[in-house]
């Protein structure tokens, strides 16, 4: 485990000594409602739960979370929802302790939520069938619900480990939020600030609407087509950890560790079948609202050695945006040798940077009183 601290990056402002005091004793302290994990550090995860209903569907069904904050933020704190991809859950944004987007970008000061969409892992979607029910389509509008309650703070905090404890509301209200999709939910969150204009931001991660590699059709020739041809309703993406390595990795950059983490075959988490049958229809969508982003501003960050969606694709979709939407503030970034998963690559503490960045650069920065805090690892070892 390699050594860890906190420490002050720079003065938001001056003040005097009896402020800072103040400001250190806030970031140490813990929400009390609800189940939390806090570190040495003074980082809390909570449990949390939403309510949603997956168009068509009359029922509503609960959306299993994580909240990762310090101390008690305020509602004026920006929130950031992080939205994984296929045959992946909240587990891709916090792999451990040491190695997590989740938590650093809580650290930067952000109220951080990471979901199990509908369908997969612990977000349960018990309906006959329900795998083919879930399109990936919808899966974008139950995101726009879950912002709504963000905002709202018209969610709950679990007093245990799933939505299944007991339950007391959300103590937070936060109006500012920032989505953040990886991969299938890349393309989830491609279209929606142009379709919903509620968010302060978006970010895209490894996903291009222009194409992909040659080992994404590989997959669904080999893994994905022969379930769907079979009837289920729930497929897998990967069949064994060659396979997850040989889509997501790019060695020269990678964590070892993590990635044993990712590609085993114990972790993975079956997709519902509506997330392939429905993906046509969300490009079409995308394609669309991409021209009616806005001035939401919006960053494109691509691995360059991703082989499910090569810089060669990733160059058409920013071209595809800078030429549909001229008006729209577009910055891409490629994050240094990075395969399609970067979450378990080096490049990803430089990914954390630039978005804490960039958000900066738009005015979307938390700042806990006077200081901003950062998170420091003295190597990259787990």
């Amino acid at each position: 485990m390699s050594n860890v601290h906190l420490r002050f990056v720079h003065a938001c402002w001056h003040v005097g000594g009896a402020a800072l005091v103040a400001v250190m004793s806030l970031v140490l302290l813990t929400p009390s409602a609800g189940a939390a994990t806090t570190g040495n550090d003074g980082l809390s995860v909570q449990t949390i739960c939403f309510t949603v209903h997956n168009m068509g569907d009359p029922l509503p069904s609960t959306l299993y979370g994580l909240r990762y904050i310090y101390g008690h933020p305020k509602d004026s704190t920006p929130a950031i929802v992080l939205v994984h991809g296929i045959a992946s859950s909240t587990a891709n944004w916090d792999f451990t302790p040491s190695w997590s987007v989740a938590r650093r970008l809580a650290r930067e000061g952000f109220v951080v939520i990471s979901y199990d969409r509908l369908g997969f892992a612990k977000s349960h979607y018990d309906r006959p069938k329900g795998g083919d029910l879930l399109l990936i389509t919808n899966q974008r509008d139950m995101l726009h619900q879950l912002v709504g309650e963000v905002k709202s703070g018209n969610y709950t905090i679990s007093r245990g480990n799933d939505c299944s404890a007991p339950q007391v509301p959300s103590n937070l209200a936060n109006s500012t939020v920032v989505i953040i999709g990886h991969s299938a939910g890349g393309a989830i969150v491609q279209g929606y600030a142009g379709e919903y204009h509620d968010v302060a931001a978006m970010v895209q991660a490894n996903y291009s609407n222009q194409g992909s590699g040659a080992v994404v059709q590989q997959q669904i020739t080999n893994v994905v087509a022969p379930a769907l041809a079979a009837g289920d309703d729930y497929v897998p993406f990967f069949t064994n950890g060659q396979q997850c390595v040989q889509f997501n990795i790019y060695p020269p950059g990678a964590m070892e560790r993590v990635v044993r983490i990712a590609c085993d075959p114990e972790n993975f988490v079956l997709t519902p079948a509506g997330e392939f049958t429905g993906f046509p229809a969300l490009e079409q969508e995308n394609n669309q609202f991409i021209k009616t982003t806005g001035k939401i501003p919006v960053l494109l960050t691509y691995g360059d050695h991703d082989a499910a969606f090569p810089p060669s694709t990733a160059q058409a979709d920013y071209h595809y945006w800078i030429t549909n939407c001229p008006s729209c503030d577009v910055t891409e970034w490629y994050e240094p040798n990075s395969g399609h998963l970067f979450m378990a690559h080096k490049s990803m503490p430089p990914w954390v940077h630039e978005v804490v960045s960039w958000l900066a650069s738009r005015g979307i920065s938390p700042m806990l009183g006077c200081v901003r805090w950062r998170y420091h690892s003295s190597s990259h070892q787990l």
